[in-house]
């Protein structure tokens, strides 16, 4: 049995990703595109972290502290992995949809929990590869290594993502120990999805300032690791120097936390799966009953649902973050910005503000380009699309009423931004509506696309909802169609068209254009999209 659930999970986490609502093999083809992509991501990593491995080694072996390189690495990989599946890890084994039903059966809790957990570490196991592979390599163009060597690394290897689980359980279970106590449930999870996303851009914009203090300073880094960071310490000695006492600290110091964890987990499995948070008693008032009109309800239907499960939210509108979060550092960073601006204006020969409003509507419709929030809609509906259905209710409100939902969740962003952009470089009325109209314009197209995308490429077979927008094809679609598309409008001006017309110019090219698409995407979601939602 625990195989069947493995390869069930391991199938909801890969393969289904490929197939649509129906049981079809899948194609060559779409094979073919999704390892092409993986494959791209994978070496676009590889090659950034190979690069980062490659700047501090040098200076490390020459300084004696060799031991370093590897806890570094061990550091990295551990701050990686954790980021990368602490709420997956929360949603897999706490929060799966599936908890209830497979309990209900007779099948081992064991083997459920096994299962949950084997595919987290797999997960953890891919992190950790796109690190300590480029590193290991780095490390053997420099300084070659023998077999004992390698053998201690594989153990290494093997064993710290197990560490990695161990914390991402623990965590995993305060969060949803948190979210049980508190009502607001979506605000909190949004919260700390939030201070994740800052977190990891202020590491960003700080890692030049690190990396030459880490090269410069090894040997205080290296004093603070050998005295507070003791297992990855001998983590690393294990690795340099073969020290095989190293060796066994360190697998006692990860491997002990990892059977605890899971021997507790296996312990309290069902009344962590099963219990659910106490629901507040009140008295029915006739004030609280209220009437919406049909269209109002069906919109705060969408944003209920949507609103309901914030891994969706995080992954389908990360644009919307994004877009807020330039909007703060365009203003922060105002005369850094004006600076860097006008640094350039002599090059653009007095065509500086037709530039800025032409850039600025291009980052604004290149970060909402990261919002498919209605490419996932259809497919959220899962086994619950018979219910809306049988409703009596005109197709076209139910799909303008997704439509709405992408558009009223994504404009307003999108005008923050524009107004920062507006105040910081004092654009005057004409160009100040052109900043706003066209993102907006392009965010309708988007909204109709994605819609029109799902409606094609559903995805009702999912056990968690966050599959859909993770693993779906009509989401990779709309969002690679979307990017594509700001790629186009840039590059085809800046390779071909300007030399023939302006920027500025262009601009309401563009906006033509984008409202030709608005128009006919949405006169052919009204038709053919009509009859494709009536099939299902």
């Amino acid at each position: 049995m625990l195989k069947t659930l493995v390869k069930i999970r391991f199938q909801g986490l890969f393969l289904k990703s490929m197939m649509g609502s129906k049981k079809k093999k899948i194609s060559i083809g779409k094979m073919i595109l999704f390892s092409l992509l993986f494959i791209y991501l994978g070496i676009v990593l590889v090659a950034v972290f190979g690069y980062f491995f490659d700047l501090i080694i040098e200076p490390f072996i020459a300084s004696g502290y060799e031991w370093l390189y590897f806890g570094l690495m061990a550091l990295v990989v551990i701050l990686f992995c954790f980021l990368g599946s602490i709420f997956y890890t929360q949603q897999e084994i706490y929060g799966a949809k599936d908890n209830d039903l497979l309990l209900s059966m007779p099948i081992k809790t064991r083997d459920i929990l096994l299962s949950r957990i084997l595919v987290v570490l797999l997960l953890n196991y891919v992190y950790e590869a796109l690190i300590a592979l480029p590193a290991i390599i780095v490390y053997y163009l420099h300084q070659p290594f023998n077999g004992l060597q390698m053998l201690i690394f594989i153990i290494v290897f093997v064993t710290l993502p197990l560490f990695v689980l161990a914390l991402s359980c623990v965590f995993g279970w305060l969060i949803t120990m948190i979210l049980k106590k508190i009502p607001s449930k979506t605000f909190i999870t949004m919260v700390l999805s939030l201070g994740v996303l800052v977190a990891y851009f202020y590491l960003v914009n700080k890692m030049p300032e690190y990396l030459a203090s880490l090269i410069t300073n090894g040997e205080t880094i290296g004093e603070i690791v050998e005295s507070k960071l003791y297992p990855i310490y001998h983590l690393a000695k294990a690795i340099s120097d073969m020290n095989l006492f190293s060796l066994i600290v360190y697998l006692l110091t990860a491997l002990i936390p990892f059977v605890l964890v899971i021997y507790l987990l296996s312990l309290n499995f069902i009344k962590l799966t099963t219990s659910k948070s106490g629901v507040k008693k009140g008295k029915l008032k006739q004030t609280d009953i209220k009437t919406n009109g049909l269209k109002k309800s069906l919109f705060m239907r969408e944003l209920r649902h949507f609103t309901s499960n914030p891994m969706v939210m995080m992954n389908s509108a990360i644009g919307i973050a994004f877009t807020i979060f330039l909007a703060g550092a365009l203003i922060v960073k105002s005369n850094d910005v004006k600076i860097i601006v006008q640094s350039i204006s002599p090059l653009l020969q007095g065509t500086l503000n037709e530039w800025l409003v032409a850039g600025l509507c291009l980052v604004i419709i290149g970060v909402s380009s990261f919002n498919y929030i209605s490419a996932s809609l259809i497919s959220l509906e899962g086994n619950r699309l018979w219910i809306i259905k049988s409703l009596p209710l005109k197709t076209k409100d139910i799909l303008d009423s997704k439509l709405l939902l992408h558009i009223v969740l994504c404009i307003p962003p999108a005008i923050i931004f524009s107004l920062a952009g507006i105040y910081v470089f004092s654009l005057n009325i004409v160009d100040a509506l052109i900043v706003v109209v066209v993102p907006v314009i392009f965010i309708v197209f988007e909204a109709i696309f994605g819609l029109l995308i799902n409606l094609w490429k559903p995805k009702f077979d999912w056990v968690n909802e966050t599959i859909v927008v993770k693993q779906s094809m009509a989401v990779m679609i709309a969002m690679l169609g979307t990017m594509a598309f700001v790629v186009l409008v840039a590059g085809g001006y800046i390779l071909l068209f300007n030399e023939f017309i302006s920027a500025i110019n262009y601009t309401y090219l563009i906006a033509v254009i984008l409202i030709v698409l608005d128009i006919f995407g949405y006169y052919l979601l009204n038709t053919w999209g009509a009859k494709q939602f009536a099939k299902f």
